[in-house]
C-alpha cells in the first residue's frame, strides 16, 4: 500500500455514557446481529457465511467476528479482506454510577493511509452516536486536536459582552488577558483572540470593530446536536438548524454578539458522492 499521507501513528480514544447498565449494554455490543442497528456508516448489511461472518463496509465486503470477554468487559471487533489477515477494534464496558461507559481507542494500522483512517475514525464517532441514541442519549467524549499554529482574531465594539459569550456558553477557557485583549482556548484545542476597538497605537486596519460580514468562525465538538439544544435553551441566535453535509460534518450556525456566524459542527462519514461544484473544488 502506498504510504502517501501518512506521518506517525495515529492513536485516539473516544468515550461514551450512557443511562444503561453495564449487562444490558455488553449484551446488545456483543451481538453480531445488532451491528448494523447502530453503526450503519460502518456496516451496511451483514451476512452469515459458512465459517465466517461478512459485512459490507464503505471499503467493500469484509470478514467480521465479535469476540467478547464479559468477566472484563472488553469486546474485540475483527474486522479483514482475509480471515487470518484481521485487524482488532477493542472497545470496554464498563460500569458507573448512573449506567454504563463505553470506551474505544481507534489505533492506525501500518500501511494505513491517514485519509483512511481518518474516514474509519468519522465512522467510529458516527457508531457511537448512534449507540447513545439506542440507549436515551449520554454524553460523548473525543480526543481534541493538536493547539493549533494559526488562529483567528476579532476587534469588537462589545469586548466584554463578547468575551463572556464565548467563555459562558461556549465554553471558551481565558489563557492570557489585560485590558484591552483576551486570549481564548476551547476544548477542541480552537484559539481565539479578542481585542477591543479603536486601541491607540493598532494599526490602522484594526481600528474599526466587525459588523459580521466577511468573515466567520468554526467549531468543532463531539455533538453538534447536544450542543444545540444546549444553546438553544440558552436563547443563543440561532441561524441555521442542524444538518448533515455531504463533506463529512453535521453542523448548525449561531450569531455571537457582534454579528459574526459560527459554524459549530461534528465529523460525519463523507458522502460517497460529493455534489458536482464540491467535487470540482477538490
Amino acid at each position: 500500500m502506498s504510504g502517501e499521507g501518512m506521518t506517525g501513528m495515529k492513536v485516539q480514544t473516544i468515550s461514551i455514557t450512557v443511562p444503561a447498565s453495564r449487562d444490558e449494554v455488553f449484551t446488545y455490543l456483543a451481538e453480531v446481529a445488532n451491528i448494523p442497528h447502530w453503526a450503519p456508516e460502518f456496516c451496511r448489511s451483514i451476512r452469515r457465511c459458512p465459517t465466517a461472518w461478512k459485512v459490507t463496509t464503505p471499503a467493500g465486503e469484509r470478514f467480521f467476528a465479535v469476540e467478547p470477554d464479559r468477566r472484563t468487559g472488553v469486546i474485540d471487533f475483527l474486522l479483514g479482506e482475509q480471515l487470518d489477515e484481521m485487524s482488532v477494534f477493542p472497545l470496554r464496558v464498563i460500569s458507573m454510577p448512573h449506567g454504563s461507559a463505553v470506551i474505544a481507542t481507534y489505533f492506525q494500522a501500518f500501511g494505513m493511509a491517514n485519509e483512511t483512517y481518518d474516514r474509519d475514525y468519522r465512522a467510529l464517532l458516527a457508531a457511537l452516536r448512534g449507540l447513545m441514541r439506542r440507549f436515551g442519549g449520554g454524553e460523548l467524549h473525543a480526543d481534541g486536536e493538536d493547539a493549533p499554529s494559526f488562529y483567528p482574531n476579532l476587534v469588537t465594539g462589545r469586548f466584554h459582552e463578547t468575551w463572556d459569550f464565548y467563555t459562558e456558553v461556549l465554553g471558551f477557557r481565558t489563557v492570557a488577558e489585560c485590558d484591552v485583549y483576551v486570549h481564548l482556548r476551547h476544548p477542541s484545542g480552537a484559539q481565539f483572540g479578542l481585542l477591543q476597538e479603536e486601541q491607540d497605537g493598532a494599526p490602522a486596519e484594526l481600528i474599526s470593530c466587525t459588523d459580521g460580514r466577511g468573515f466567520w468562525l468554526s467549531i468543532d465538538v463531539p455533538d453538534a446536536d447536544a450542543e444545540h439544544a444546549r444553546l438553544q435553551n440558552l436563547d443563543v441566535p440561532i441561524v441555521e438548524q442542524p444538518s448533515d453535509q455531504p463533506w463529512g460534518e453535521r453542523r448548525f450556525i449561531v450569531r455571537d454578539p457582534n454579528g459574526v456566524l459560527i459554524w459549530i459542527a461534528h465529523r460525519i462519514p463523507i458522502a460517497d458522492h460529493l455534489p458536482e461544484m464540491a467535487a470540482a473544488e477538490a
